[in-house]
């Protein structure tokens, strides 16, 4: 479908959105369980190194993230209302304020690393063997910042393949300078996490120089001074308004996982190694919801758009039930062979006798999970913002990091009381998501 300002928009079922966002995420989750499987080749130790690092850098991508939220959301309902001036607006601006975010990030990484590795407790031994990576992931994190802002543009216009060709292509390089800096493929000297931080970062630069390219040519547009000047506060603003409370819950959540996980350093380092390969495992189970919760938000924020709000709620409880169904198998199936699943990653015994007491309670923690997933990417979209900040900051500290304390630390019950307090904040943030969907509360939201 054109319309005026030859903006190409493609009408899609939410099937055909969101399996290849499915494709994409499952590349991305399997590539990096590849890449941890490399690296537990080389070390234990570096996987606890990268896979404590990794906890804090969520956060820029919780920064990034509220960007190409915002960004989203006012493109998807921009395209509802048919406004294509307007989205040409939206692209330039957000493009700019990554931009922005990822340098000061970047040079904040590189400034401050030590302290940040000193105050998340990771031990010194695993300092040492993180320092280089740290810096290098974290102080060129810019190219994911322009990266995620252009594929959050591809997706609003329904160009999800697109999307998954670049991640092909960005995690088939990042596979193979692993091999080079942790095996030595083609004579490349061995660097362990260091040589993981510098394929990383290679990988992500040539993502990030197609992604824009791609861009550009699929939804026709063309960097233009005049979209920049005078510089659109309303967009800014709006962006803001949309990016800010959910970065506060994004960032809330990662702050919440980073006392956590400061917790569980204490608890050494098979607790350490044990939570980065079953976070691992995780992730690749949210992979359906997350696609799922993605493809509605996009036919939600179009439906909101044009003021077709039976048809939004519809789809976002359509694509629950599918993510329900498909999220409850692979999580069952993934318990029952839990042995072969651990013995993948590692043959440790005491990382695996840690890993094993958690399984019990993936199934519980991932349904309740999908609930939050779905409905609160479905507000979102509807430009229900607030709310669902609110009630996920206060779970995530009421539940998540006072019962982690509470069953983990004073109970002794170690990295299995971790589990449980996480499956109780995923329940209690995903009703609360679901009571609100069903409020329509979200109907007058919308800022078209």
């Amino acid at each position: 479908m054109f319309f005026r300002g030859g903006v190409k928009i493609k009408e899609k079922s939410f099937l055909s959105l969101a399996f290849p966002i499915f494709l994409e995420l499952l590349l991305v989750n399997v590539v990096g369980n590849v890449d941890t499987y490399m690296l537990g080749k080389f070390s234990d130790d570096a996987v606890g190194a990268v896979g404590g690092i990794s906890q804090v850098l969520l956060i820029q991508n919780s920064v990034f993230g509220f960007i190409c939220l915002g960004t989203s959301i006012l493109t998807a309902q921009f395209i509802g209302a048919k406004k294509s001036l307007k989205i040409k607006e939206v692209i330039a601006t957000s493009l700019l304020m990554n931009l922005i975010f990822g340098l000061i990030i970047g040079a904040g990484y590189i400034i401050f690393s030590e302290a940040i590795m000193k105050g998340i407790h990771l031990p010194e031994k695993l300092m040492d063997i993180g320092r280089t990576y740290f810096k290098l992931v974290g102080g060129l994190c810019v190219f994911q910042a322009l990266t995620l802002t252009c594929g959050a543009v591809m997706k609003s216009f329904g160009n999800t393949k697109q999307n998954l060709f670049i991640n092909v292509g960005v995690n088939i390089l990042n596979v193979i300078g692993n091999g080079m800096f942790i095996f030595g493929w083609f004579g490349a000297p061995v660097l362990g996490a260091t040589g993981v931080g510098i394929s990383t970062v290679f990988s992500r630069f040539i993502g990030c120089i197609v992604a824009v390219f791609v861009m550009k040519h699929y939804c026709n547009f063309k960097f233009d001074i005049r979209l920049y000047k005078p510089i659109r506060f309303k967009i800014i603003k709006n962006i803001l308004g949309i990016g800010i409370p959910t970065a506060g819950e994004n960032v809330a959540w990662n702050i919440g996982q980073l006392l956590v996980m400061s917790m569980v350093n204490t608890m050494g380092i098979a607790s350490i190694t044990a939570r980065t390969y079953l976070m691992l495992i995780s992730t690749l189970i949210m992979t359906f919801s997350i696609a799922a919760g993605h493809g509605s938000a996009i036919l939600v924020g179009r439906h909101v758009g044009a003021h077709n709000y039976r048809e939004a709620y519809d789809t976002a409880i359509r694509s629950l039930k599918i993510s329900l169904l498909l999220v409850g198998a692979v999580s069952l199936i993934i318990t029952i062979f839990r042995v072969p699943v651990m013995r993948f990653f590692t043959v440790n015994p005491d990382v695996l006798a840690v890993s094993m007491k958690i399984f019990r309670c993936i199934l519980i923690l991932e349904v309740g999970r999908t609930f939050n997933i779905v409905i609160i990417n479905s507000l979102h979209a509807a430009g229900d913002i607030k709310f669902p900040m609110v009630a996920g900051v206060g779970s995530i500290f009421c539940v998540a990091v006072f019962l982690s304390w509470l069953f983990g630390i004073k109970l002794g019950y170690g990295l299995l009381g971790v589990w449980i307090a996480n499956a109780a904040d995923e329940w209690t943030r995903g009703l609360i998501m679901m009571w609100r969907w069903k409020s329509k509360k979200w109907q007058n939201k919308g800022f078209v």
